[in-house]
């Protein structure tokens, strides 16, 4: 009988305390709000600048920012890329005075409290006479479209110019409704591209980029273009900022024939290319391995026959090589280039991703930041039904950043445990321009705990001898220390200076790499006989069946 009644009064008091954080949860849900910052003062003039790619959208906008600022006006260029934004930050530099100029993005500041400032969107500033937002119908995007959304939805500027395809214009229009007096200008493409029979290794033209969706693909077919008598360069989103100048800069002047990249090239980056060739056709999203949509596409293909080279010269192809794996759909590229030029294409805009600010989720605890959030997403969704253009994003990859602090600090997952460090700052940890599967646990650590970081620092001495896998670790890493800092200033022992020195250290390693005319890797050959292998699989066909034949005639080996 008292074990009886034991039990029954530990399972009374489970059940009370199971009641106690249900309240705790719904108490934290319930102070979340979603709040549409109106624009303070609605813009005196909206300009939408509409079309395809290579159509001069960008050009006009920021021609419209010089013009303005020669006045003496402020203004702020608002991009999707931080290479993007340093291209634009170096031509505004070229036309105003340098002390003028800044530039604002997760990884680089230079003269942030310049009068025209050139920024990724999350660093936009929201005040200011111009605002230019490039690539705005990103603001569809899951994980990155709030930032652009919360642009077009706050601040006080008197004059913006937006530049975005052709398919955002509706959304676009619904969201600044508000102006005085807003104005489409509609854009074509200045020259024509033109469909071509497959290239080869050896006779693709100079000043041309093959395009493939991962950094082994990538390192494969810069090996065979090599094999082949060819100088050609890479370009991926491993390279930290500055390789990836210096191989851009490769192309520009000359130095190298080809560039093998991912399509880190679609989204604005600018090169003199007079051809683009498809090794791939299909790309991983994260998710899945999945065929590219023919927006996508025509998005990449559009960087051919970019504007001041001469006519004819945009031509787009699938790449013939002869890696085992590669099989472009050659119908595919060809209804891009028809949609690069102007055609229909299978992109629809009709919504804009909203994702919470730190204000809005009523000043949770850390541990009450899972039950704000979701609370928020349940706000969002109501708000959405009067607003039915906004979405509200999913929060996974928040609550990813979230789980990875919690394990990084030993905090339970209930929702009042006690962590060393108030909601702000974790919140400030969460929204971090990093991945929360690299650097992140430690940087998480070192901001809520004081844990040193000064071991992940190294001489430059080691970094000179780094292989190419190696520096590409340490950058990324001293790239995330580097940004940590920028919001926390000194990081586990580590300055963001040293940070950014170090990734300097790294990225010099990694472009004297990408410079010799030795190969980078062997990755398209198999790691068993050296034969050609597709470079997602270390072995070929022959010598992976032969290792499971030989796991089948011998058990013990398992």
């Amino acid at each position: 009988m008292a074990n009886r009644d034991l039990a029954l009064e530990r399972r009374q008091a489970r059940q009370k305390e199971a009641r106690r954080l249900r309240g705790l949860e719904r108490e934290a849900a319930a102070r979340a709000r979603v709040r549409l910052a109106a624009r303070t003062t609605p813009p005196e003039r909206v300009v939408l600048h509409l079309g395809p790619t290579n159509s001069g959208k960008t050009h006009d906008a920021i021609e419209f920012l010089v013009a303005q600022a020669e006045r003496g006006l402020s203004g702020t260029y608002a991009a999707p890329l931080r290479m993007l934004a340093r291209e634009v930050y170096e031509r505004l530099c070229a036309r105003l005075p340098r002390e003028r100029v800044g530039l604002v993005t997760g990884e680089e500041r230079i003269n942030p409290q310049a009068d025209v400032v050139s920024c990724t969107a999350e660093s936009a500033r929201t005040c200011g006479d111009v605002l230019v937002i490039d690539e705005a119908h990103w603001l569809a995007d899951r994980d990155r479209g709030h930032a652009w959304t919360r642009l077009l939805l706050s601040g006080s500027h008197r004059y913006i110019h937006v530049a975005a395809a052709s398919e955002a214009g509706a959304v676009l229009r619904t969201a600044l409704a508000s102006a005085g007096c807003l104005e489409i200008a509609k854009h074509s493409r200045y020259a024509e591209l033109t469909h071509a029979p497959a290239m080869r290794p050896g006779t693709i033209p100079a000043r041309s980029a093959v395009v493939a969706f991962s950094r082994r693909a990538v390192l494969a077919l810069h090996r065979e273009l090599i094999d082949h008598g060819r100088s050609a360069t890479v370009l991926y989103g491993a390279m930290p900022p500055g390789a990836r100048r210096e191989q851009i800069q490769r192309l520009i002047i000359g130095e190298v024939e080809v560039i093998v990249t991912t399509d880190v090239i679609g989204h604005g980056i600018n090169l003199p290319l007079r051809a683009v060739a498809f090794a791939e056709t299909g790309k991983f999203d994260g998710k899945e391995r999945r065929r590219l949509r023919l927006w996508e596409a025509a998005q990449i293909a559009g960087r051919a026959g970019r504007r001041g080279l001469a006519a004819g010269e945009g031509l787009v192809a699938a790449y013939a090589g002869g890696i085992p794996g590669f099989s472009p759909d050659a119908g595919l590229v060809r209804a891009a280039v028809a949609v690069a030029n102007g055609a229909p294409s299978d992109l629809s805009i009709t919504k804009a991703s909203l994702r919470p600010d730190w204000c809005e989720l009523g000043d949770p605890t850390p541990a009450e930041i899972p039950h704000a959030l979701s609370g928020w997403r349940k706000a969002a969704r109501r708000e959405a039904s009067d607003h039915p253009w906004l979405r509200p994003a999913p929060i996974d990859t928040l609550l990813a950043m979230w789980q990875a602090a919690r394990a990084a600090v030993g905090a339970r997952a209930t929702v009042d445990a006690p962590w060393p460090g108030d909601g702000p700052t974790v919140w400030r940890l969460m929204t971090l321009p990093v991945d929360a599967d690299g650097a992140f646990p430690e940087i998480a650590s070192a901001v809520l705990t004081d844990r040193s970081l000064r071991r992940l620092l190294r001489p430059d001495s080691v970094i000179s001898r780094m292989s190419l896998d190696e520096a590409e670790r340490h950058a990324a890493i001293m790239r995330d220390l580097s940004s940590a800092g920028r919001s926390f200033g000194v990081v586990g022992g580590v300055s963001p200076e040293e940070a950014s020195a170090g990734e300097e250290t790294a990225s010099r390693r990694i472009v004297e790499l990408v410079a010799r005319r030795k190969p980078l890797t062997n990755a398209s050959l198999c790691a068993s006989c050296g034969r050609p292998c597709a470079p997602w699989f270390q072995r070929c066909d022959d010598c992976h069946q032969a290792r499971f034949d030989w796991y089948d005639d011998d058990p013990f080996t398992w």
